[in-house]
């Protein structure tokens, strides 16, 4: 039985051994499926996660809600809490809680209409599996809109019931029917 933190090493080591260029043409892929969504086109307000080098990339997204003049909101920790700022192409960014970039506005209490959920790993119940500080979880506990998480195809990976946090649409770079799970079922329990 492994532990929440081996399962997420093992993603780790999937995605550290992807190459800039495969990533780049899944981000672009991700992105096309996403900006042609229905939950895309239907949203006026969209909170967005700026993604780090083991995520799906988001900066494709981002440049084309602003200009399909969106409102973004992109998160900023403070101690325990995840406060959503408003953000404008050219608003200045900062290096904040675990050397991610953070918009530095004032935090706004508007509930947006989509939230774009960033993950480690997902089974296909659509269970997410996130870092481990429980941000995401906690937000998605009290959001009221829509969500949806992006993610490559190394992010699949099968989990019993003990691993799995609030599930989420997935927009992958591929179908879901399309990518084959590589990892049988195993059981994960609480580190």
């Amino acid at each position: 039985m492994r532990t929440k933190g081996e399962a997420r090493r093992i993603v780790k080591d999937r995605l550290a051994a992807m190459r800039a260029e495969d990533a780049a043409r899944k981000d672009k892929l991700i992105a096309e499926r996403f900006l042609s969504s229905t939950e895309y086109a239907s949203a006026r307000t969209i909170f967005l996660y700026l993604s780090t080098p083991r995520e799906a990339g988001t900066r494709l997204i981002l440049e084309r809600a602003l200009s399909d003049g969106k409102q973004v909101f992109l998160p900023r920790v403070h101690g325990e809490e995840m406060l959503l700022v408003p953000y404008a192409a050219g608003d200045p960014l900062t290096v904040g809680a675990f050397g991610i970039s953070e918009p530095t506005g004032e935090p706004s209490r508007e509930v947006p209409d989509l939230a774009v959920i960033p993950l480690l790993a997902f089974d296909r119940t659509r269970a997410r599996l996130g870092k481990g500080k429980g941000y995401y979880d906690r937000f998605l506990a009290l959001y009221t809109g829509r969500s949806v998480a992006i993610a490559y195809a190394e992010h699949r990976r099968e989990m019993r019931a003990a691993a799995k946090n609030a599930p989420a649409p997935v927009v992958e770079e591929a179908p879901a029917e399309e990518v084959e799970a590589d990892i049988e079922p195993e059981e994960i329990k609480e580190d």
